[in-house]
């Protein structure tokens, strides 16, 4: 593990040396530009590692007896810092913001001096089955859309990702051979929910079947010799696990198991196989006594006798899952999964179990460092890695939306899944019915976010395409498909227009954390309106023109405010909760909602007075899924099937205009245009699925 290495004068961390007494800060032996305050800042940050240093204290070490503008000084300070060790607000390696509080130093995880716990935040329990986790997690971090928490991110040396399998549909479970030259994996053949092993050479393009049935094989593991492999298969009347030759034979049935054959149940939670380093043992996950009513144990299948040893026996629990053995055979990781998703390890002879690490996320796979010191997994944040000796996980680099890893050597081999979003159009034939689906703005990334200009003639939306959140501008059939914004490496989202046309208003994190920016609807520098060191996001127009809302968080809480459109003084205009905000057509009405993930809709006048609960968070909606015009609100429904809703400002009755029959993104994904003949929403396409290596992993 890499760690800071503190002396009376020097600190180092990941490339970095700083001197503190000669004022230094080197990159790799040779002399970086030396930066007064800057370095001065670092400093500081540095004496407490992992912890927050807040403003406050800041300015009490630099400017004791000076009136100086600590904000401007400190922002600058600590963007010199950032652009001297490459680092970004948005993904820091180094220094992290915390919002409305300091300045964090992330990347040294042990220091002598105790250092308080960052456990992550408490996740619910998500479903098993792939691709509803890869749905869920792209759902999740769009419905979320800020990084309110993230583990410690230590900065690694450089290492080469290539991918290895990119083949047209669904690879999972990958293996690398026992000489690292090899990889085993499953595929579906472009399409269809039955997978069939397959191995290929490191570096070449073709791959060997080794299964053909019409089952589903999975979690192929190497004997440590490499001659052969066990998978898991899942098929009525024929479950179990199989040992197959790896360059091809007839394979062999060597244990019934308890697995449903159900292709539509949770099926990626059974089996995850582990071969013994000496070769005599499969370990495999099973229920006891292959009853669905129990929970599933870890069992050792001796391959001599083909006789069973039951290795855990979990009470209060859903069971436990993915044993891994460790490099030396002496003991097995695994994951438990309760109220809680817990890595265990436990000697192979029987004996304690130990918990490494425990929070409310789904571990998609294990996989032991080669020295057997560390475990690196996956959740719905990606991959990790966690020292058996305890402490909070380090997030990896890379694979930040990986899963099911495999490490041989210094290489790492782990499945990449990209969902891919894009902008659908329906006709509506009246305010409550509407015609099929038509998919209209697509890409191979995410599309979000389509907003009509007020005269109808474009549409301006955000999309990842270039590798970042950009906006794009296209006429409103589609055509000439215009990049509006360059803001590498900064994202910015939830653009507006103007109620003249002439402008868009929009949130972009360039300065660290969110702020409101205007720029022409035709491109060109932006303006911008916000500077607190709080979170300023996802703004509107006023329907004259003279005012832009946005959500704020720096009374502690979202609430709304708005601020004068050519800049000046904010004023707050909800008290009791607020996030996105519209205004109504006749501008006498503001529309919002409350919170990232805080169902229903509330209204106030624009003129001031009491909220009223308008759509109910039983009906439910998303914060960015819902349109206001002038005889109501469409909005999504999500509480059962979901669908477009109408909410008739007259009657005051909720109509179903259609069902959506695939996920939704909730990221500001509605729009109606002004002759009320088209709705456009976001929806996920497909989940891209790619089997990644990463060289020199260490």
């Amino acid at each position: 593990m890499e760690e800071a290495v503190h002396s009376p004068r020097l600190v180092r961390f990941g490339t970095f040396e700083v001197d503190l007494q000669g004022g230094e800060l080197r990159k790799s032996g040779p002399k970086l530009k030396r930066s007064g305050q800057p370095l001065q800042v670092l400093a500081i940050l540095l004496e407490r590692p992992r912890e927050v240093v807040t403003r406050e204290e800041l300015q009490k070490r630099l400017w004791p007896d000076t009136f100086v503008d600590v904000d401007h000084n400190l922002n600058t300070a600590i963007n010199k810092i950032r652009e001297a060790l490459g680092d970004s607000a948005e993904n820091p390696r180094f220094v992290e913001t915390v919002a409305r509080r300091g300045y964090r130093f992330i990347a040294v995880p042990e220091i002598p001096a105790a250092v308080p716990s960052t456990r992550p935040a408490p996740r619910l329990w998500m479903s098993a089955t792939r691709k509803a986790v890869v749905v869920g997690l792209v759902l999740c971090a769009l419905v979320l859309s800020f990084p309110f928490y993230r583990h410690s991110i230590r900065p690694k040396a450089v290492q080469t990702m290539t991918p290895v399998v990119t083949t047209v549909g669904e690879e999972h479970t990958p293996a690398l051979s026992p000489d690292g030259q090899h990889l085993a994996f499953v595929w579906n053949g472009g399409a269809g929910s039955h997978f069939s092993l397959y191995v290929k050479i490191v570096g070449t393009e073709e791959s060997l079947r080794l299964t053909n049935q019409t089952s589903i094989d999975l979690d192929p593991v190497w004997s440590p010799d490499g001659r052969y492999i066990a998978f898991c298969r899942i098929l009525k009347g024929a479950t179990g696990i199989y040992i197959i030759p790896a360059l091809g034979g007839a394979e062999r049935k060597v244990r019934y198991t308890g697995w449903d054959g159900d292709v539509n149940q949770n099926y990626w939670i059974s089996g995850h196989l582990s071969w013994s380093p000496d070769g005599k043992l499969l370990a495999y996950s099973d229920h006891a006594f292959h009853s669905e009513a129990s929970n599933s144990s870890i069992f050792l299948l001796s391959l001599d006798s083909l006789e069973v040893r039951t290795l855990t026996s979990p009470l209060h629990s859903k069971g436990d899952f993915d044993p891994v053995f460790s490099p030396d055979g002496q003991t097995l990781a695994f994951v438990r999964v309760s109220q809680e998703s817990s890595i265990y390890t436990i000697p192979v002879a029987g004996g304690q179990e130990q918990r490494v690490s425990s929070d409310q996320t789904w571990k998609e796979g294990l996989a032991w460092t080669p020295d057997g010191r560390e475990i690196v997994f996956a959740d719905q944040n990606g991959l990790w890695k966690i020292s058996l000796r305890g402490g909070e996980p380090e997030r990896l680099q890379f694979g930040q939306d990986g899963a099911e890893p495999s490490i041989r050597g210094n290489r790492l081999a782990y499945v990449k899944s990209t969902a891919i979003f894009n902008i659908w159009r329906r006709t509506l034939n009246s305010l409550v019915s509407a015609g099929p689906p038509d998919r209209f703005i697509t890409s191979t990334r995410m599309d979000s976010g389509p907003q009509f200009s007020p005269d109808g003639s474009k549409i301006v939306f955000q999309s990842t395409r270039t590798g970042n959140w950009e906006f794009w501008l296209c006429h409103s059939d589609g055509s000439s498909l215009m990049q509006l914004t360059h803001s590498n490496p900064t994202d910015a989202g939830t653009p507006r227009w103007s109620p003249d046309g002439q402008q868009i208003a929009f949130d972009s994190n360039a300065n660290g954390n969110g702020d409101i920016f205007v720029m022409d609807s035709q491109g060109g520098s932006p303006r911008r309106l916000t500077s607190e060191p709080s979170s300023e996001v996802v703004p509107s127009w006023s329907r004259d023109g003279r005012w832009i809302y946005f959500a704020s968080d720096r009374t502690g809480g979202w609430e709304v405010w708005k601020t004068p459109s050519t800049g000046g003084l904010a004023v707050q205009v909800t008290r009791h909760g607020g996030f996105a905000a519209f205004e109504s057509p006749d501008g006498e009405t503001l529309y919002y909602a409350k919170g990232l993930t805080v169902p229903g809709l509330w209204r106030i006048p624009t003129n001031g007075g009491e909220e009223v609960e308008v759509i109910s968070s039983v009906e439910a909606t998303y914060w960015g899924y819902w349109a206001v015009i002038e005889n109501g609100i469409y909005y999504l429904d999500i509480t059962a099937t979901p669908g477009i809703v109408f909410f008739d400002f007259t009657t005051h009755r909720s109509t179903r205009v259609f069902d959506v029959d695939r996920p939704i993104s909730s990221l500001q994904a509605l729009a109606v245009s002004p002759d009320q003949r088209t709705i456009l929403y976001t929806a996920m396409d497909a989940i891209h699925f790619e089997i990644i290596l990463v060289e020199d992993f260490r």
